[in-house]
């Protein structure tokens, strides 16, 4: 491993172990210390989900003008300070002025480290990328446990330190960060398209991964719900099937990533993530039904075939995204791929409410048949966005 790529990967460890704090305790802090009810956190975390969404694409503009390092310590430096303010925070409207900030900081950050990741990465982007994500994964597990002392005082006091701990996490990565030696802008082609500045090809398959991605959603929020309201198995089975997810990814991405090496391998590997996914969904189907013991076995069941159609569709995603991107012009298209994923992220929550919870087993199925349609149209629009890449080149 080379020095630059044992920098990043230090930078995001941290980084993930702040965000752990963060989704452990913020919510918390908002609702018990500030006094806002759970709607209005709902209301403005998605706002600053949705107003976040617009600044991947230009700021990754930036990225690719001026450097990709440069504009990472940025966009570091901004998720600090944006983060720290929330200590602030002691009234509806001035929390949706910050999360928007936080929003805004954080999709930018992370435009930016994909064309930081595949300039550092070379060849090896997508693999890089996958075994991030394993430290990702390590680091936001050790961050929301390390939250559980501030949760049992239950202070502001001690909200405000997990708080502000996560925001210095950011400086600190700033610091690992600029280790990374600086990464000239690369030029583009002498010749450019002026007509159709939009890649529609790139961004069909953008849409294909972002329905895929309503994936993230179904362990998250789905699963919670319906082992609650649709199941006989226990609550307390939330936590260890999580923890099941979490292990899985850690241990397996990497592996799945040495499969990837071509876009071919990525449409192969994303079909058969599609498949385990609707596998996953009607499992969780059949295990509204029966005695607490059956509803435990299929859950957990269902939790391990979903993780590994997780892990194959984020093997499948890493290397298309990078593959069909112009290398002079990663960081705008690392951030149209992550504004349209996005937007289906934020959107999952309350889709998948309507649909796995209140429509229960006919919205499973329903569901995977959406994942397994979108993993049949990966190859053919994969195929036209890799056909027109040499020809549009500018987003």
């Amino acid at each position: 491993m080379s020095g630059p790529v044992r920098a990043l990967a230090c930078a995001v460890l941290i980084t993930a172990v702040g965000n752990g704090l963060y989704l452990a305790g913020a919510v918390l802090f908002l609702t018990r210390s500030v006094g806002l009810s759970g709607t209005e956190v709902g209301i403005g975390l998605t706002i600053a989900g949705v107003t976040g969404l617009g600044a991947g694409p230009v700021v990754g503009h930036l990225a690719d003008r001026f450097g990709a390092r440069e504009i990472y310590l940025i966009t570091l430096t901004a998720e600090a300070l944006a983060t720290g303010s929330l200590v602030l925070v002691h009234s509806f409207a001035m929390f949706v002025v910050v999360a928007a900030a936080v929003g805004i900081a954080e999709q930018s950050s992370r435009a930016v480290r994909g064309a930081l990741i595949a300039r550092i990465g070379g060849n090896e982007r997508a693999r890089l990328r996958g075994y991030l994500r394993s430290v990702t994964n390590i680091g936001v597990a050790s961050g929301a446990a390390g939250a559980g002392l501030a949760i049992r005082f239950d202070t502001r006091t001690a909200y405000s330190v997990l708080i502000l701990v996560d925001a210095a996490s950011f400086l600190l990565t700033a610091l690992v960060a600029a280790r990374i030696p600086r990464q000239p802008p690369l030029p583009g082609p002498g010749r450019t398209v002026r007509a159709g500045r939009l890649n529609l090809p790139f961004l069909a398959v953008t849409g294909v991964y972002g329905v895929l991605s309503l994936q993230y959603g179904v362990l998250t929020v789905a699963l919670p719900l319906w082992i609650v309201t649709h199941t006989a198995a226990p609550a307390w089975l939330i936590s260890p099937l999580l923890l099941t997810n979490t292990l899985l990814v850690v241990g397996l991405q990497v592996r799945a990533g040495r499969r990837v090496d071509s876009i071919a391998d990525g449409i192969t590997i994303t079909r058969q993530a599609a498949v385990l996914l609707t596998l996953g969904c009607l499992l969780f189907c059949v295990s509204g039904t029966g005695s607490p013991v059956f509803a435990m076995l299929v859950s957990t069941l269902a939790v391990i075939v979903h993780t590994l159609g997780e892990i194959g569709h984020a093997a499948g995603e890493f290397e298309l995204s990078f593959a069909l991107a112009p290398d002079h012009a990663q960081g705008r298209y690392q951030g149209i791929f992550a504004m349209g994923t996005g937007a289906f992220i934020a959107g999952a929550p309350a889709l998948l409410s309507v649909i796995c919870i209140d429509w229960g087993p006919p919205g499973w199925i329903l569901l995977g048949g959406i994942f397994l349609s979108a993993g049949v149209c990966t190859g053919p629009i994969a195929r036209w966005a890799q056909r027109r890449a040499t020809h549009l080149i500018d987003v």
